[in-house]
């Protein structure tokens, strides 16, 4: 059932000629059509009853993302099972263990397959001034060397349910080419800039949006991935 809403929303967005109307139009369908799902999650989640929710973005037939009372984030696949949001979560909870950053507590809802976290603190790359960034950018990538190394610090071959994480819980991303003698590590596959957030000295408090998360047959992956996506925000 919880289906039916990703092809109703994008049907009737299709029907619309002209972007920004569409993405309106999409968000406005989906909260109508979501509401009742997201707010027994958040209840059961949160023991709270739902007062706002906003619509933030839609992934194709993947996944649609909203913000409930204006604190928590919550996403609603389309085709992911359960039991692969269950793992996805089980490894967070691993991964909270190591990382010395702030990382989303995500909390699974017992049947569908949404998942809900707390919106975590810090200031987003995108509102500090550009300048102060390629000033300290040399601190920031230490900062992030850092975190990649604790995150590789994870046992992939302990976790559980290892071939789940071969490929990541949307399937976006094919795995890589294995390289030869390269150590499997856990990687974040999406370090953006946009994806750490920042306090008022530029330390990194947060990192966020660990749906890309994988294994990885490179330990370069994710520093490779950050430098790059670096790069292109500076030049801009």
């Amino acid at each position: 059932m919880h289906k039916i809403p990703f092809i109703i929303g994008n049907f009737i967005a299709c029907l619309i000629p002209w972007t920004k109307p569409r993405r309106n139009c999409r968000g406005y369908v989906n909260r109508i059509l979501f509401y009742p799902w997201i707010a027994r999650f958040v209840r059961r989640a949160y023991g709270e009853r739902m007062k706002t929710l906003r619509f933030v973005r839609q992934r194709t037939l993947h996944r649609v993302v909203f913000i409930a009372n204006d604190k928590y984030y919550v996403k609603v696949f389309r085709n992911v099972t359960h039991e692969r949001i269950c793992d996805f979560v089980e490894l967070m909870g691993m991964v909270e263990r190591v990382i010395s950053v702030e990382v989303p507590h995500f909390i699974a809802d017992k049947s569908l397959p949404i998942i809900g976290c707390a919106k975590n603190p810090g200031t987003d790359v995108h509102a500090i001034d550009k300048k102060l960034i390629i000033k300290n950018q040399d601190k920031i990538k230490k900062q992030v060397q850092k975190i990649i190394a604790e995150l590789q610090s994870i046992d992939v071959e302990g976790i559980p349910n290892n071939d789940r994480f071969i490929n990541n819980i949307q399937g976006r991303h094919k795995p890589e080419i294995e390289c030869v003698g390269c150590r499997r590590v856990l990687g974040h596959f999406d370090m953006n800039p946009s994806n750490f957030l920042f306090d008022e000295n530029l330390n990194i408090v947060s990192l966020v949006d660990w749906d890309s998360m994988q294994i990885a047959n490179n330990p370069d992956t994710d520093w490779t991935y950050f430098v790059k996506r670096l790069e292109i925000f500076l030049s801009r």
